[in-house]
């Protein structure tokens, strides 16, 4: 074990919240997760009383494709009608079809496809919540650890079968989402920097020194010599991300690469979901880094 390292592994063990980062948010986090499943459990039950095999959408579908999800989904089960009706009963929503909805089998259970379930929690949840459905649809996961759920031109095409009201959301989630998002921090994070009005940082920047080391951050603004940071609970959790790691190792190295980061030129900005998810917080984050930021909200929310 490096000096820099051991330093960093007894630093963490002295700051308590240093080791447990986000120990809230981490214990929100793994309860949702058991919530999900529960949730998955019930669908199951469900469709093994039907005589017809059911066909989930929604936030049902969302569910059983494992998209992340922002708030918890209803406890109520969504489904398919057999007809262009809608209606609900003791506990169970029946929403209509609108076009010709692929369907597919996803964990024994007939489910929407995974594009047409994104664009339709797109049209029905906030934009921030369809981008982060989106983000996840389109991407490889981290360190390509998965295939991508759908490609945008899949997104866009479901797009303009959703319910009307929510149409123009879902089809600017769409064109707004970014497979190298690696979190639902970081797809959060990239709306919030958009109606900040900073400039549009690189995301997934591959960054090293003279000697060979290289990181790859979440956020780059190369032309201010700045780096962001999102660090959610999911980081520290997801087997992908650590790598084989504890989550104190994980913790410890990523003190050693801010420090050489640093080392490499660059300043190192970090945030987590109070700012992420926050304008004003976000605004005065930037600020206080030299981020120019333009006027007015709303800007530049399209992929480029």
């Amino acid at each position: 074990m490096t000096d820099s390292r051991v330093h960093a592994v007894r630093s963490a063990s002295i700051h308590d919240h240093a080791v447990h980062p986000q120990r809230e948010a981490t214990r929100r986090h793994l309860a949702r997760r058991h919530a999900r499943d529960d949730h998955l459990e019930r669908l199951r039950g469900f469709a093994s009383t039907r005589r017809v095999p059911p066909v989930f959408c929604h936030w049902s579908a969302a569910v059983i494709h494992g998209l992340p999800l922002l708030l918890d989904p209803p406890r109520s089960i969504h489904v398919l009608s057999a007809n262009e009706r809608a209606g609900a009963d003791r506990g169970v929503v029946r929403l209509p079809r609108l076009g010709d909805p692929e369907v597919v089998c996803v964990r024994g259970l007939q489910v929407t496809s995974a594009a047409r379930t994104v664009m339709d929690l797109a049209a029905r949840t906030s934009y921030s919540g369809g981008v982060v459905a989106a983000d996840f649809a389109l991407s490889a996961g981290a360190f390509g650890s998965r295939r991508p759920l759908a490609d945008r031109e899949e997104l866009l095409r479901e797009a303009v079968w959703v319910e009307p009201s929510g149409a123009s959301r879902a089809e600017a989630a769409a064109r707004f989402a970014d497979g190298r998002a690696e979190s639902p921090l970081e797809s959060v994070s990239r709306v919030t920097l958009a109606l900040a009005g900073a400039p549009p940082p690189e995301l997934q920047v591959p960054v090293g020194d003279l000697l060979g080391w290289e990181a790859r951050v979440d956020f780059c603004w190369p032309q201010l010599g700045l780096i962001g940071e999102a660090d959610g609970a999911e980081k520290l959790l997801d087997p992908a991300m650590l790598r084989d790691r504890s989550m104190i190792d994980a913790v410890a190295d990523r003190r050693v690469r801010e420090e050489r980061l640093e080392r490499a030129g660059f300043r190192v900005m970090r945030w987590g979901w109070d700012a992420g998810r926050d304008l004003h917080r976000m605004r005065e984050l930037l600020a206080a880094h030299g981020v120019p930021l333009e006027a007015g909200d709303g800007v530049r929310l399209e992929a480029g």
